[in-house]
């Protein structure tokens, strides 16, 4: 009898990634930048990118994020004093006030509010000192940055408030997972009323909300302390590619916004998202094994280069370039050993049929056995009764 085992789909390990580049140098003015594919993580072209630096109210993506997924939309937030008083930008909220964290968080986001942030923070910690504690976990555990240090929920200036280029990337290609933080975050403005003012808050930033025109532009996010100089976080698609560029210290705004520009203008004309998708079956080289995924695998490659997809005989699913170049690979986990299994036909028409066909022959060999069989003793009855019948008469 044979036995049917079933696939069971397991978990894809990242194994090992390399940065894509097109140039080896871009005429960036800020101090640092870099630019990401979203989907799939790896970098296109960085300055700089590991430098320590002060991010400013960029700080506020990473508060929003951990704010959504931690916390109550629907919960109304009582402000504080301190929260009431924060420096800087602020959306002008009262002590005593109660406002909804969705509406906070949005607002803190699209004008910049320290005074939100403070007072996101302390109703989701209770003070603003455990919040940052939180806050910090979350980034390394979660998040998984490792350069990265905050000290508030806002960002004005602290010699120990730093992070990177890199890490903030890191920061919002996860939250742009949310989808409620990529509606708060692509938002060009918001009816705003609380008990000293009724207004429209609108962006701050000038992409965004069309003062300088981009193709595609999805989200983003500005900041500026004078230690830190002009920062900016921006995300833009076309198609199917997500990129997501951040640029720090630039000497003037007009600079900052210079470097977005050219960062995604490299981007889009030099690289394309590709997919795996999840539904694929892949097989090693020698075709004794066969693994799958448990999500869509996300590459980027150059425009000018045609990728090649190989599969070890160890499960090790390698990307390579025309020139044989690593770009990505995994480590796949295996789901089937073909050589010594059956599996359904989902994953493996062939063998199946192959094997169906083996299984008829064999089927039929049986059969042609048994009607011997029954023939053999259908002519030995007979010659047994004949030789009775002659006795008989003799």
């Amino acid at each position: 009898m044979k036995k049917f085992f079933f696939i069971f789909i397991l978990a894809l390990l990242p194994f090992a990634s390399t940065t894509v580049s097109a140039e080896s140098d871009l005429p960036l003015i800020s101090e640092a930048g870099i630019i990401i594919d979203a989907k799939s993580g790896i970098v296109l072209y960085g300055k700089n990118a590991n430098e320590k630096m002060y991010p400013a109210s960029l700080t506020k993506v990473a508060t929003a994020i951990y704010a959504i997924e931690h916390g109550d939309m629907n919960e109304l937030v009582t402000v504080s004093k301190k929260a009431a008083e924060a420096d800087g930008s602020s959306v002008f909220i009262e002590p005593g006030e109660k406002i909804e964290l969705s509406k906070l968080i949005a607002g803190m986001l699209i004008n910049s509010g320290n005074d939100a942030a403070i007072a996101i923070a302390e109703h989701m910690s209770g003070s603003e000192k455990r919040f940052m504690e939180n806050l910090n976990e979350f980034l390394r555990k979660e998040v998984n940055v490792t350069n990265t240090h905050f000290t508030n929920p806002h960002g004005l200036f602290d010699e120990n408030h730093v992070t990177t280029a890199s890490d903030l990337a890191k920061i919002t290609q996860y939250a742009m997972k949310n989808e409620i933080f990529r509606e708060y975050f692509g938002k060009k403005d918001l009816p705003w009323q609380v008990e000293t003012w009724d207004t429209t808050l609108v962006t701050h930033h000038k992409i965004l909300k069309g003062e300088l025109p981009y193709e595609g532009i999805t989200g983003g996010k500005t900041g500026f302390v004078s230690k830190s100089g002009y920062t900016l976080i921006s995300t833009a698609a076309r198609g199917e590619q997500d990129l997501i560029v951040i640029t720090l210290k630039a000497p003037t705004n007009k600079d900052a916004y210079s470097d977005i520009e050219l960062l995604f203008n490299y981007g889009f004309k030099n690289f394309k998202s590709a997919k795996i998708d999840k539904k694929s079956i892949l097989y090693s080289a020698d075709h004794s094994h066969s693994y799958t995924l448990n999500e869509d695998l996300y590459y980027t490659h150059l425009i000018s280069d045609e990728p090649s997809l190989k599969t070890s005989n160890k499960g090790i699913l390698s990307i390579t370039n025309q020139e044989g170049a690593a770009i990505k690979s995994f480590d796949l986990k295996m789901v089937a050993d073909v050589r010594n299994t059956e599996v359904l036909p989902s994953i493996k028409e062939e063998t199946i049929n192959e094997e169906a066909t083996t299984f008829s022959v064999s089927s039929l060999g049986w059969i042609t056995c048994v009607i011997f069989i029954i023939v053999i003793t259908v002519f030995l009855k007979k010659s047994r009764k004949k030789r009775n019948d002659v006795r008989t008469r003799y």
